[in-house]
């Protein structure tokens, strides 16, 4: 019996290796792209662009007849993230789980793993990567409310510097409503195996949420009853949105009717990502070796 060595050639990598900072940003740009569908399929980008249309509609009408009229006043930044809340609702239950339970089923979680990145580096660059999408569906259609604001104006140097001030409301608000629904979702998400599952867990989270908050609202008494409106993501978002542009709510509206401090909106926005990041770093943390 005769045995035959083959030289195959084989040569160790002497190429550049960028280390876990680059896997990391590498990771997040993939994950926002997957977030929109870009680069694979019809099918995939089909969600993301039809909530994306239903997201930029009013904007673009608002500007429109504002400037068919020539009234500024029809122009609306505040009551913007309440319309569009239910849409964003529906972006994060459909794109979270897309970005990490996909990665779970079809065992690329354990391939990203194996290279310098952490899984608590995986879990907070899909967390920046949503909330990075999230941004571009709350944050630019407010843009354009402002600069069809200014352009629409008889002197737009004047208008800009009359409405520069709500350009800081404009970006903390969305950083903080996309950053909202982004941990809420990936939180969701992380104990589902199936996207499915994580999707219907991120919907019943935000439409049974508001029922549980008319449930507790009946059930008790007092100033307990104005605090209950904190338990409606929705209410918590458009307090959040009226405090940090300092309107006054609606007497009819739930905000208006808890008349409650307007700070409080924030802390429990802030206490609610809070406790969805522990828990989302949390379950990928039982992965790091």
């Amino acid at each position: 019996m005769t045995s035959t060595i083959y030289d195959l050639g084989y040569q160790s990598y002497t190429g550049p290796r960028h280390g876990r900072a680059h896997s990391f940003w590498t990771l997040v740009v993939f994950s926002f792209r997957a977030c929109f569908g870009l680069g694979r399929g019809e099918q995939a980008r089909r969600i993301p662009v039809v909530i994306a249309v239903l997201v930029f509609a009013p904007a673009l009408v608002q500007v429109g007849v504002a400037s068919a009229t020539g009234l500024q006043q029809l122009i609306h930044y505040a009551n913007y993230l309440d319309f569009t809340a239910i849409l964003l609702a529906l972006f994060a239950a459909a794109q979270g789980p897309e970005i990490i339970v996909t990665d779970r089923q079809n065992g690329a979680l354990t391939l990203y793993l194996s290279r310098p990145i952490r899984a608590t580096d995986y879990a907070l660059a899909k967390l920046l990567a949503l909330t990075a999408a999230m941004l571009v569906l709350t944050l630019f259609p407010q843009l354009v409310l402002f600069g069809g604001k200014v352009l629409i104006a008889k002197a737009p140097f004047t208008a800009f510097k009359s409405e520069a001030s709500k350009l800081m409301p404009i970006f903390g608000g969305t950083i903080v409503v996309s950053f909202f629904f982004a941990s809420i979702s990936l939180g969701l998400s992380s104990f589902a195996v199936r996207r499915a599952f994580a999707s219907a867990a991120v919907i019943a989270f935000f439409m049974l949420m508001p029922a549980f908050a008319i449930i507790v609202r009946l059930v008790t008494v007092g100033s307990f009853r104005r605090w209950a409106v904190l338990l409606n993501p929705g209410t918590v978002v458009v307090g959040f949105t009226t405090w940090l542009f300092e309107i006054e709510a609606s007497r009819r509206s739930a905000v208006g009717r808890a008349d409650l401090p307007p700070q409080a909106y924030l802390w429990v926005i802030l206490a609610v990502c809070t406790i969805a990041v522990a828990i989302l770093l949390n379950r990928y943390r039982k992965n790091e070796t």
